[in-house]
């Protein structure tokens, strides 16, 4: 039979491997837009991490959402600024901790903008400055930063047109001040700042300008200085700076055509500048520090050049840490925690990726395993039916330029196969990711896109688990099992599971044979004291399968459960549950049903 790659719920992270043993591993923004990007990255631990959208689909449409992580990006909680218009847009996001952030946005319409602040994680949001920053008919908002709750400062493009609009505050923005002009260098003819373009150290603070210029104050914005690069920039274009000392840094202007840099470099805080030559890959999206450290990290999202780097020399030479996707802006909590920016392929899926340090499991490390394959669903499908299967207690190697885990559909069972891609019965393989999860989801939908009766006929077929390392690509860039030659003595295949997928004229679908899997299987649910109480009525006893879900997909709980004949109750622990709310299926003999909860 003709072998066929079907796209898996779950994306394959990339696997180009840092030098640290670590990867970037895809996470899901929670933004409901196909294709949204990622325009700035807040770090505020290796925990919490605030971030802001924009329209990557090329339609240019104003976005005013956001999202937060408060456990590493496991879990994304996306939002909306509230009262903010639909002509405004995105210029940054700053995060302080987990419920305080302050939101600048800029008006496409027109001049001016504004600036939002929650300080309850973005349940609600209020307006800071009401007409007295950004108010100005030629006003622009640029830049945020606070230094702790209560000191910050704001940045916009000069208004009136002899100084650069900049405002300080010393009660969490509840007022401000605007610096004098005294305080700020004239600006060029034309000049103005860049959103998000910015560097902090301490107390100092640099951002740059359409000139080729860079400003700084060493006193949390209440004097400035300016320098000028050396560097032409040409119209609507703009430089990058990146600082790792109150002394070093550097400003760059990446071609997005070659993918070249013009490159300055400072030792006095920016005071002077000389020219310097990179070499590597230095990516031209973003370009961010290790906080504590000389290490400078870039991403690139420009066709052609895409990927991630480091330097660890002030940016003189770049060792490429991967070249195989996307990454837009980038936010560093430290070496081990960074999170790149990318695109969204469903509100379930991608979006962000973070880096991960990957422990190595060898192919003969004790307990590797692709885990307990069971079904939770029918084991016949009608047309339209959906078979969700779960590999429970998967550990894979980590070991290879590919390793982790995937799926295979095959017409026999190959449970135990070394080498499940040039198994006879092989039908599918599906995407695969890297680091292994613990559980692996995978969904088929019997809708006669791949198993059709035509080229696949319908019958019985065979899902199967399988982890691997050490394999490598047989088709660049990999993205399917399919896609790679794998090491028989690194490669191992859990339990087939059968399902029999129907045609859709079947006798047996007609309603008067089995059960469809979709069929109606009404639950109540609620939570009281810590505890998921579900109800429900069935005709037989049987074993129930319990699967409960987060808004991104993540499955939080599995459980099996005895029912009788009748109505049950059944309760499950939803101590470890964090407030939101969650999806609930329940599966029991050929039924299927699902309903929401809310854990407040």
């Amino acid at each position: 039979m003709k072998k066929i790659y079907l796209l898996s719920l779950l994306m394959a992270a990339s696997l180009g491997l840092f030098a640290q043993g670590g990867t970037w591993v895809s996470q899901a923004t929670g933004f409901s837009d196909l294709s949204s990007g990622v325009r700035h990255v807040s770090v505020v631990d290796t925990n919490t991490v605030w971030i802001c959208s924009y329209d990557g689909s090329g339609g240019a449409a104003n976005r005013q959402d956001y999202s937060r992580t408060t456990d590493g990006g496991a879990t994304w909680a996306a939002g909306l600024i509230p009262g903010a218009a639909a002509t405004l847009d995105w210029s940054m996001i700053y995060g302080l901790d987990a419920n305080t952030a302050w939101a600048m946005l800029y008006n496409t319409a027109a001049a001016g903008g504004g600036l939002w602040k929650t300080s309850d994680g973005g349940s609600t949001w209020s307006q800071q400055g009401v007409g007295s920053i950004f108010a100005g008919s030629l006003s622009f908002p640029n830049v945020v930063h606070f230094w702790d709750a209560n000191n910050g400062m704001v940045m916009g493009d000069p208004t009136p047109a002899t100084w650069f609009e900049i405002h300080t505050t010393n009660d969490g923005g509840a007022t401000w001040t605007r610096v004098p002009s005294a305080n700020i260098p004239a600006p060029l003819s034309g000049e103005y700042g860049i959103v998000g373009h910015y560097s902090v150290i301490g107390d100092t603070m640099w951002f740059d300008t359409n000139k080729g210029r860079v400003y700084r104050s060493i006193d949390r914005g209440l004097n400035w200085t300016v320098s000028s690069t050396g560097i032409t920039v040409p119209a609507n274009g703009a430089i990058d700076i990146c600082f790792t000392s109150a002394s070093n840094g550097l400003a760059r202007l990446y071609n997005a055509t070659t993918g070249g840099n013009s490159m300055r470099i400072t030792t006095d805080g920016g005071t002077t500048w000389t020219a310097a030559t990179p070499t590597g890959n230095f990516f031209g999206s973003d370009v961010k520090n290790v906080p504590g450290s000389a290490r400078m990290v870039s991403t690139g999202a420009a066709t052609g050049f895409v990927g991630s780097s480091y330097s660890d020399d002030g940016g003189l030479n770049w060792t490429t840490i991967e070249a195989t996707a996307q990454r837009t802006a980038l936010g560093i909590a430290d070496a081990d925690h960074m999170w790149a920016g990318g695109f969204t392929t469903s509100s379930t899926s991608d979006g962000i990726y973070k880096y991960q340090i990957i422990p190595t499991v060898t192919c003969t490390t004790a307990g590797v395993s692709a885990g307990t394959s069971v079904i939770a669903s029918a084991v016949q499908l009608c047309g339209g039916d959906t078979a969700e299967f779960t590999a429970s207690g998967v550990f894979a190697p980590t070991v290879g330029a590919y390793a982790g885990v995937s799926w295979v559909i095959t017409s026999a069972d190959i449970s135990g196969s070394s080498s499940p891609l040039t198994e006879p019965s092989l039908v599918a393989s599906y995407t695969f990711n890297f680091p292994a999860p613990a559980t692996s989801l995978r969904q088929f939908v019997n809708n006669g896109t791949l198993i059709n009766g035509t080229n696949v006929p319908y019958g019985t077929y065979y899902w199967t688990p399988v982890v691997f390392g050490n394999a490598i690509a047989a088709t660049n860039p990999p993205t399917f099992l399919g896609d790679l030659q794998l090491d028989p003595s690194c490669t191992l295949t859990g339990t087939s599971v059968a399902v029999a997928v129907l045609d859709p004229a079947d006798p047996q679908c007609s309603g008067t044979g089995l059960n469809e899997v979709n069929a109606s299987l009404p639950i109540r649910t609620r939570i009281v004291a810590e505890q998921l109480e579900l109800r429900f009525e069935t005709n037989t006893g049987g074993v129930a399968m319990l699967d409960v879900y987060d808004l991104s997909g993540r499955l939080v709980l599995t459980r099996n459960a005895a029912t009788a004949s009748g109505e049950n109750t059944i309760f499950l622990d939803a101590s470890a549950f964090s407030a939101g709310t969650y999806v609930v299926k329940v599966a029991l003999n050929g039924f299927a049903g699902q309903a929401k909860v809310v854990k407040m």
